[in-house]
């Protein structure tokens, strides 16, 4: 089994390495194309002499044909255009491998029909079937065309050594037979594999194959319990407890779906022939093994699809779940902010009166402090400015509105940074700031920028002070970017945890005890509203980024708009 799954990822690494839009265009003037299918040559010359057996009359026809499954699934993953190779190969094995047929006409003819054969059946799987993620009808389908076409194959190929008097009227109907049977077990066994091997593998099914090595042993135990018990009972006859391999075939099914099986089945058929053929049965047994084996494929295969199928069909509805719950929070955070905004606006409105009628009162008084005015008059002045965010909140969330306006980002960070400086200091916490050069102003609503930066810059304090270090720092820096202006405002915190980081832009998504989740929600509105982009990220040494990119012309029109 380790070997043909070797075989597989040989041929999946170098299509990687070249890069699958190469292998597309596949030109013949592409080194990964020649490459490539010089090492499927090379590979299928290795499978032909691994698997020689069984041969009819030195006619290259045996009972289980690998090298078809390869070349299939060579033809539906990089195209057509590497035909050529699986002409050559099949040349090169009737010489190098096999007996027979003698001459120069056969050879040529059946290659060429083998070839057209199997680069119309990729042809017509190609376009019906994905078996890297399969459906339970993909399924079906395989299981239908595959017969049907090696079938059309096994004709026109031995009708060739017929016509060329390689092979007698009488052979005719076994060498039709054992043809159909070596090639279309050889490719319901291996297509599979190739095509999952082939397919990028998920970090996550890389991982499951890392963590998967007991029940890999559990499995080879069972197969090699079931073909002892086949085989090794000789008061018995060997296709009695034939029965015995479902067991580990459905169990793997059951347990990693089609991928899961499809490894399964090739390792139990690769056990299993070599068994037979070391055991030297002859070759109206091996055929009954193999119609067995067909029938373990097909139910193998048909309910490792069935489990993956249900598992997506799962894993669709939670999605669909997890958008409705989103919806619902969004609506919720609407319903909030709306709220909120009318509760509080109505205190910090009175709160501006009392402090217009207490600047008056002490306009009135001589001798009053000068000093005592101004800080009134800066309170005044930052009531209102709370007052018009709240209302730009409300507005936001109940149409979202912007008011555009030009927005010198620098001025506006430096602002920021010059109102909550204090409280960073008195946290141990140090701001710095840096800018490019003549960084142009950007077209935006001024008050929800500005509550956006005040958001990430109070983020990236309260993680800097909770920090290991005795330093907190936080570095905000700010470049354009072509189009657009980037901020950028790292931390040396903890980090994002991981468990929270594809949820940290949710609303009520938060990692402070006393957060309640709203502050990055409401960043994430804003920067979507003028259609920039937030992203963030652990830094390489310690901490986060965040990072918000901003078109300097204003808010884009978004398609269908």
């Amino acid at each position: 089994m380790t070997f043909f799954v070797t075989i597989s990822h040989s041929l999946a690494s170098v299509t990687a390495s070249h890069g699958r839009r190469a292998l597309r265009s596949a030109g013949v003037s592409s080194v990964g194309y020649w490459q490539l299918g010089t090492l499927f040559v090379a590979l299928y010359l290795a499978v032909e002499r691994a698997t020689f057996a069984y041969q009819l009359d030195g006619l290259g026809i045996t009972l289980w044909s690998p090298s078809a499954g390869l070349s299939l699934a060579l033809l539906m993953t990089a195209g057509i255009s590497y035909a050529p190779f699986v002409l050559a190969a099949s040349l090169i094995t009737d010489y190098a491998v096999y007996s027979g047929p003698r001459g120069w006409v056969a050879p040529i003819a059946t290659s060429l029909v083998l070839t057209g054969g199997l680069v119309a059946l990729a042809l017509v799987l190609k376009t019906r079937l994905h078996l890297a993620r399969p459906r339970l009808s993909h399924v079906w389908i395989l299981l239908a065309v595959v017969p049907s076409g090696t079938l059309i194959i096994a004709l026109a190929y031995c009708l060739v050594l017929y016509v060329t008097d390689q092979l007698s009227s009488w052979s005719f109907d076994r060498a039709v037979r054992n043809f159909w049977i070596g090639d279309t077990l050889g490719i319901i066994t291996v297509l599979p594999v190739a095509a999952t091997v082939f397919a990028s593998v998920s970090r996550a099914s890389r991982q499951a194959i890392r963590h998967g090595v007991i029940e890999v042993a559990f499995f080879s135990m069972a197969l090699a319990a079931a073909l002892w018990v086949i085989f090794g009972l000789k008061t018995a006859s060997e296709a009695q407890f034939f029965y015995l391999l479902f067991l580990p075939i459905v169990w793997t099914a059951a347990r990693h779906g089609f991928a899961g099986v499809a490894i399964a089945l090739l390792s139990t058929h690769v056990a299993l022939i070599a068994v037979v053929t070391v055991q030297g049965y002859a070759a109206p047994d091996f055929i009954a093994f193999q119609m067995l084996m067909l029938v373990l494929s097909v139910t193998g295969l048909l309910l490792g699809a069935a489990v993956t199928e249900s598992r997506a069909s799962e894993e669709r509805l939670r999605d669909q779940r997890s958008e409705l719950a989103r919806a619902a929070r969004h609506a919720l955070v609407g319903a909030t902010g709306t709220a909120l905004a009318h509760e509080i606006s109505q205190p910090l409105s009175s709160a501006t009166n009392y402090l217009h009628a207490a600047s008056r009162m002490l306009q009135a008084q001589p001798h009053a402090d000068p000093s005592i005015a101004e800080a009134l008059a800066k309170a005044r002045s930052e009531a209102q400015r709370a007052r018009e965010t709240l209302q730009r909140v409300r507005d936001y969330v109940s149409c979202g509105r912007l008011a555009l306006s030009s927005v010198d980002v620098e001025a506006l960070t430096a602002r920021i940074v010059s109102l909550i400086g204090a409280e960073a200091g008195s946290r141990g916490v140090e701001i710095r700031v840096s800018s490019a050069p003549h960084l142009p102003n950007i077209q935006g609503d001024a008050i929800q920028l500005e509550q956006l930066l005040l958001n990430l810059i109070s983020n990236a304090i309260d993680a800097a002070a909770q920090g290991a270090k005795a330093q907190g720092r936080v570095a905000v820096h700010l470049v354009q970017q072509r189009d657009r202006i980037v901020v950028s405002v790292d931390d040396n915190g903890p980090g994002i945890a991981e468990h929270i980081a594809d949820r940290l832009f949710e609303p009520f998504e938060t990692t402070k005890q006393s957060g309640m989740g709203l502050g990055l929600a409401l960043a994430r509105q804003i920067v979507e509203a003028h259609t920039g982009e937030l992203r963030v990220e652990n830094r390489a040494a310690q901490g986060a980024r965040f990072s918000v990119a901003l078109n300097i012309d204003g808010p884009r029109r978004r398609h269908g708009n």
